[in-house]
């Protein structure tokens, strides 16, 4: 499990919403299984590319913090990697 410190957290707009990011630009877009953000854990669900998400990217954040679900994301090079705490 990687783990990174909630100082690295930056806030991403997306359509109205602020979903907290960890920028990791460098290197190739392999997800990792799951993360840690301070105390909280996450899990790997999807990803996106970085052009072109549009309105699927923000569609699936609404619906998953419809369901109680905490968003986090991963920028990588060409992709957001979309994961759900645990």
């Amino acid at each position: 499990m990687d783990e990174f410190e909630e100082d690295q957290l930056e806030p991403l707009p997306i359509d109205g919403l602020m979903i907290p990011r960890v920028r990791l630009t460098l290197g190739e877009p392999t997800p990792f299984h799951q993360v840690k953000v301070g105390e909280q854990a996450y899990e790997y669900e999807k990803s996106y590319p970085i052009k072109g998400h549009g309105a699927t990217l923000p569609r699936f954040v609404r619906e998953q913090m419809g369901a109680g679900r905490k968003p986090l994301l991963i920028e990588r090079p060409t992709r957001y990697l979309v994961y759900l705490d645990v």
